[in-house]
């Protein structure tokens, strides 16, 4: 069994144990006797598991860099790979450095997110992209011999605060279409009846946009100036097209507005290339909203205001699901669910009508997937 013992200096409670290694450790863990022999008892554990199934003692810090090299460049694409990296380095890594891998607890991670939410005041959205991180790091990290299994499954964080997503209301989006100069107003446009993400937008050709079928064709995206694969297989899809926004890209194909490539980028830069998130946001969006005389937003937001209204259409959860992209119903009620409770009032007073007076509903036409 493996070796350890708690001890009081001041207020405060120690542990000491032996690692698997036949190292010394030690940590500052509570002014509660209780909780570090609590601690104590389940980094004995976790020891007594790394010697059961030989895990290599490796230093996260060490661990982590390795993943960053190795790892990161092959399996994910570049804008993937600089999230995660960022996540490691900014966080992770100096959170966990001098803690073997084969000894991260759950608890652990739940220290983690307490310093990150209460202590750092991070939203819990960008807190549990971090537990995300962590938890493709832990997968290579057991596969590699430095854990025995991946702690980062035992804990759960919510996925996003409820304030956390800026949206503009129909009468909103139109005025803004209204105020845009003339130059971007297809831009925003797509973008606000599209809800397609940022790269999607500037990996957009002429040969995209089909009138016959009414449909954009989301086949390629945009990062770093770079040509990719859409964020997932479920990004690859065809996006149903308004009348509003048909005609208004009918007529830019063809303006003397449009700066005409050898590629047929759809909405190139002035000097023929995708055009930016970042010459999005400040030259088309921004002074748009000023002359609206609305609040400030993202571009990305223009894909949560998108979404929001087919949620207060009540269009169907799946129809949503396929129009922006996501990989699974659960991803977007994840991030939408609070606007779907919001939206479902109708619903309710038909279940009161339906129970209590005697009334049949009126046919709701949704559209399915």
């Amino acid at each position: 069994m493996a070796r350890g013992y708690v001890t009081q200096r001041g207020k405060m409670w120690y542990a000491f144990w032996v690692d698997s290694e036949g190292n010394t450790r030690s940590k500052s863990v509570s002014m509660q006797e209780s909780e570090a022999r609590l601690f104590l008892e389940r980094r004995k554990m976790e020891v007594e598991l790394a010697r059961e199934h030989d895990c290599k003692a490796v230093l996260f810090e060490q661990a982590a860099k390795e993943y960053i090299a190795r790892v990161l460049p092959t399996a994910y694409k570049p804008s993937t790979v600089a999230g995660m990296a960022n996540d490691l380095k900014a966080h992770l890594i100096p959170f966990f450095k001098d803690a073997y891998v084969c000894e991260i607890s759950a608890r652990d991670l739940d220290s983690f997110i307490a310093e990150r939410i209460i202590d750092e005041k991070a939203s819990s959205g960008k807190t549990l992209r971090e537990i995300n991180t962590f938890r493709q790091f832990m997968n290579t990290a057991v596969t590699w011999g430095y854990a025995s299994y991946n702690p980062g499954y035992l804990v759960k964080i919510k996925a996003r605060n409820v304030n956390s997503i800026s949206f503009l209301r129909p009468v909103e989006l139109k005025s803004l279409f209204e105020h845009a100069r003339p130059a971007w107003r297809p831009y925003l446009m797509t973008a606000g009846l599209t809800g397609m993400r940022c790269g999607e937008l500037a990996g957009l050709f002429e040969r995209d946009v089909d009138f016959a079928e009414h449909k954009i064709r989301v086949r390629r995206s945009v990062y770093a100036g770079k040509y990719g694969t859409p964020k997932t297989a479920a990004a690859i899809r065809d996006i149903d097209m308004p009348p509003s926004l048909e005609r208004e890209l009918r007529s830019w194909i063809d303006s003397p507005l449009r700066l005409k490539t050898q590629t047929g980028i759809l909405f190139p830069s002035r000097y023929g290339n995708p055009t930016t998130s970042f010459v999005g946001n400040k030259t088309a969006l921004q002074p748009a909203l000023e002359a609206a005389g609305l609040p400030k937003i993202r571009l990305h937001d223009l894909r949560h205001t998108y979404a929001s209204i087919l949620i207060a259409n009540r269009e169907s959860l799946k129809y949503i699901q396929r129009m922006l992209g996501h990989a699974s119903v659960e991803t977007t009620v994840d991030t939408y669910g609070h606007l779907i409770d919001e939206s479902n009032m109708p619903a309710a007073r038909r279940l009161d009508d339906a129970v209590f007076f005697g009334k049949k509903p009126e046919r709701h036409d949704e559209r399915d997937a």
